[in-house]
């Protein structure tokens, strides 16, 4: 595997975007908290995704300063200020985090479809939020990947697939030579499934198996994705939609960011 470049430049702030994220880490108000970060999930370019969030922000005066705010952000900022927002909207009551994730669904599918990247967010947003339900038993006396279950791989593959879909680009070729070096070390046919991504419910199915394992293997998994992503990509540096997708499964399994990944983002000035 090719060793990381740590020389490559990190991503950085013009001042506009340092504007942005001065009046973003200045909120407080729930509503704001909340219009904020619904906006952050809305599709570049789709009308009816907005109208959803006006629907959905109605009645808050801020809600146009907030919506400007955001759309000042770059691809670099996007999801640590998702991250930042939902960590300070996790202590919420119950009743409120619930209606916050529904009201994400209702955006994101206001258009009549949801990206792969938008079923990430959402389910980080359930997992920060609380609202994914318990992961099952940690396997015992598993400390390598090659320890674990043929069911709990094919488990990990299937979370691979689904990723596959933005790793390390869009194209389908690039994802399955990328779904292969990654898994090959641990499955060989006829055990490694085909890259097929699972639906909805058969990626929670998947995620919920993944975030059972050891906690000392979820890195492992993580790592081997983000390494091999930047072997496949042009100057090891990710694509957009290939640095976010990594990043929010990396936040779905608890695991820290790996620093080549890191270098991708500008993280909120600390509030």
């Amino acid at each position: 595997m090719t060793e990381p470049d740590h020389h490559l430049p990190r991503a950085s702030l013009d001042a506009g975007e340092r504007e942005a994220s001065v009046q973003l880490g200045a909120l407080h108000n729930p509503g704001e908290l909340r219009a904020a970060l619904l906006a952050l999930l809305l599709t570049p370019g789709s009308q009816r995704e907005r109208r959803a969030w006006q629907d959905e922000t109605r009645g808050l005066s801020t809600a146009r300063h907030v919506y400007d705010a955001v759309g000042r952000l770059t691809r670099a900022s996007r999801v640590p200020w998702l991250e930042r927002l939902l960590q300070g909207l996790a202590a919420a009551p119950i009743g409120d985090r619930q209606s916050l994730v529904e009201a994400a669904r209702r955006v994101m599918s206001a258009d009549g479809q949801v990206r792969p990247i938008d079923r990430l967010q959402w389910l980080a947003m359930r997992h920060r939020l609380g609202e994914g339900g318990a992961t099952g038993a940690t396997p015992a006396g598993a400390h390598d990947m090659a320890d674990l279950s043929l069911h709990t791989l094919r488990e990990a593959a299937r979370v691979t697939a689904f990723l596959s879909r933005l790793v390390p680009t869009a194209d389908a070729a690039d994802g399955q030579q990328w779904y292969l070096a990654v898994l090959s070390p641990w499955l060989a046919p006829p055990h490694l499934p085909a890259c097929v991504a699972p639906d909805a419910d058969g990626l929670v199915n998947a995620l919920t198996e993944v975030q059972a394992m050891p906690w000392m293997l979820r890195p492992v998994l993580v790592r081997a994705w983000l390494m091999h992503a930047l072997a496949l990509s042009p100057s090891r540096v990710l694509a957009p939609d290939a640095a976010d997708a990594l990043r929010l499964a990396g936040l779905l399994l608890d695991c820290p960011m790996p620093p080549e990944l890191a270098r991708h983002y500008v993280e909120p000035p600390a509030g």
